[in-house]
């Protein structure tokens, strides 16, 4: 069933003529009926502004004047157990998913871990090396941890304009499908270990901040960030027939002329000045796989959704565009934005219709478009967090984010187990 599930997700027509996938398909879409899923029981901004346990843990700094094996150590080293927990979970779980992905973890385990982070940028695989040696872990365990979003993901992400013009940024981070069950709480396992990695950071370079990420810490690369008074980044999976054939290829050396996508994000905050520089990067750079790059600007009409292959840009969507029409927002999920999202998994829509209501009431602003992002099905069993950016303003706010509810979308372990 999930491997049917997977071949939708890629753009194949998922098989319906067995009566379990019919079933489990059903389930999900009855999950996902309500236009727009906002109820009382989503987490109220307000409260979440007000409650310091709901805010993302920060802010910690980065001292990119540091020596790169250095940086992150005083940030994972109090972590080493979390970090080894979910790397243990994710690894035991991962080759259960899918042969394919079995496959790369197996080449990975076979190569010399020191030959493969060699190939990495200079500076990023020092940085691996530097935490492994903070934590105590293999250094293979570390590069593993951050090559997990290049294999799996979700995610919604938007870049809205209020009614004065002022941009904001805002995204659920989704992680964790398929990755172990627990029955006790009815979450994903992974998803639930990453919280606690959970931190807001202060990259720094002469004392001075460079840009602010919401990380996973031990992660390098950038999946959440803002560079004041220049532009702010997110990125959602992308699902396509060579999802993993990039890493796969430089993982066995056969090509490494593809950059890590969250590499390629963190040299766009990091190098790039502008909001046209950095779209230009995400726009042209070869990639590993494919991938939704999502970004925001500080001027009117500066957002734009980056639909990429490894090779290539595949289509662009901007909010400029949008504006012409009367949408005063642009939305991303996992799928296409020129094409249906599938029904099993149509986080689009209600979003959608979320956003439309937030317009025509004036509310788009951080708590319209916190509670955008809190209702389900948006807000469902894989959120982690939830991150609002202004770089206008330079405030950047991130939230943990569960979904307890009965109805939670995405997916419940329960919907599979009724076939």
């Amino acid at each position: 069933i999930l491997a049917q599930v997977r071949e939708y997700q890629v753009g194949y027509r998922a098989s319906t003529s067995s009566p379990a996938m019919r079933t489990i398909l059903f389930c999900i879409a009855s999950a996902l009926a309500d236009p727009c899923g906002m109820a009382t029981t989503d987490p109220k901004y307000e409260a979440f502004v007000a409650n310091q346990t709901k805010h993302v843990k920060g802010w910690v700094e980065v001292n990119l004047d540091l020596p790169p094996e250095e940086r992150w150590a005083e940030i994972v080293a109090p972590l080493k157990e979390e970090i080894k927990e979910l790397i243990d979970t994710f690894k035991s779980i991962v080759g259960k998913i899918s042969k394919d992905l079995f496959a790369i973890i197996e080449l990975l385990f076979k190569q010399k871990i020191e030959k493969l982070v060699e190939a990495m940028p200079a500076e990023y695989g020092a940085e691996i090396v530097g935490i492994a040696k903070a934590t105590g872990l293999p250094v293979a365990d570390i590069f593993v941890y951050n090559i997990a979003y290049e294999i799996e993901g979700a995610c919604t992400s938007l870049v809205a304009q209020d009614d004065q013009g002022r941009l904001i940024h805002g995204r659920n981070l989704d992680f964790g499908l398929f990755m172990g069950w627990d029955k006790v709480d009815r979450q994903w396992t992974l998803t639930e270990k990453l919280r606690p990695l959970l931190r807001h950071v202060r990259f720094t370079q002469g004392g001075a901040t460079i840009y602010n990420a919401t990380v996973f810490a031990g992660y390098i690369g950038l999946l959440t960030g803002m560079k004041q008074n220049a532009f702010s980044i997110t990125v959602n999976t992308r699902f396509d027939g060579n999802l993993w054939k990039g890493l796969r290829d430089w993982i066995s050396g056969a090509d490494r002329t593809g950059s890590f996508m969250s590499f390629v994000t963190r040299d766009a905050v990091m190098q790039d000045a502008t909001y046209a520089q950095a779209l230009h990067r995400l726009n042209t750079t070869k990639l590993l796989g494919p991938a939704y790059l999502i970004i925001g600007g500080v001027n009117s009409g500066e957002g734009a959704i980056v639909t990429r292959t490894a090779n290539e840009s595949l289509h662009l969507q901007e909010l400029s565009t949008h504006l012409s029409m009367g949408k005063q927002y642009i939305l991303q999920t996992n799928y296409d934005n020129w094409q249906k999202a599938p029904f099993f998994d149509d986080r689009r829509t209600p979003g959608q219709h979320c956003m439309d209501t937030a317009q025509e009431m004036g509310a788009i602003g951080f708590k319209g478009v916190f509670q955008v992002l809190s209702a389900i099905p948006t807000r469902n069993r894989l959120t982690t967090y939830t991150t609002l950016m202004s770089t206008h303003d330079g405030r950047m706010e991130s939230y943990e984010q569960y979904c307890y509810e009965s109805h939670c979308a995405l997916w419940a372990a329960e919907e599979a187990t009724l076939v």
